[in-house]
């Protein structure tokens, strides 16, 4: 378990990344549907939104995989979009085998569509942090209280600056730390109950929420 991050290495993503990263959000975010299901729905997700990264940070330490950050820029090409995009479709495919993976990647990558349609609606507003978009920020719960994700996302903001960036915006939910983004300084621009029903949850009594936050920089 890492102590401190003093040998803590910072560098783009490489695709021998995908494995440990694809694990650490079905670790994360997907321990309703363990083993094969959630390896799949996370490897569809994580596919996603390689699929639309123009700027990437991942931070290890002694070889392990403590957490990542995607960009998305509209202005820049995807290098291997195409790639990425075939790998998820890939995983969706083999997910039909089995009515437990069917589930677990239909949910998740409804989740996914849900967000990609705020985000296309948030961006026809004209704002000029809409040209912008942070994909994914995930930090491991072994590397938790050493301000990786502060660290990670500083370095993006950096980026940006660098690039003239007039902002940029994220999607999230009530699944993740929604304080975090307003301590960094990102403002609430729109706020949405989500249409996706989760498995065991009445839809009728279900209040989860998805979020657009924006920073102008």
């Amino acid at each position: 378990m890492p102590r401190d991050t003093a040998r803590l290495t910072l560098r783009p993503f490489e695709k021998r990344d995908f494995g440990p990263l694809a694990e650490l959000i079905a670790t994360t975010w997907l321990r309703d549907f363990p083993g094969r299901p959630g390896e799949l729905a996370s490897t569809a997700e994580l596919c996603d939104y390689l699929s639309q990264t123009t700027w990437s940070l991942v931070a290890e330490q002694n070889g392990t995989l403590l957490g990542a950050i995607l960009l998305h820029e509209k202005d820049r090409e995807v290098a291997e979009e195409r790639l990425w995009r075939r790998r998820g479709l890939e995983a969706e495919r083999a997910a039909a085998v089995s009515s437990e993976a069917t589930l677990a990647v239909g949910t998740e990558m409804a989740g996914v569509i849900e967000g990609s349609a705020l985000a296309r609606e948030y961006a026809l507003t004209g704002a000029p942090e809409a040209s912008r978009s942070l994909k994914l920020l995930i930090v491991s719960p072994n590397a938790r209280g050493l301000g990786l994700g502060k660290l990670l996302f500083d370095k993006m903001r950096s980026y940006l600056r660098e690039r003239g960036a007039a902002g940029y915006f994220l999607l999230t939910d009530d699944a993740c730390d929604v304080g975090f983004y307003e301590h960094m300084g990102l403002v609430r621009a729109v706020e949405r109950k989500s249409g996706v029903p989760w498995p065991g949850v009445d839809p009728n009594t279900d209040d989860f929420h998805i979020y657009v936050y924006s920073e102008r920089l």
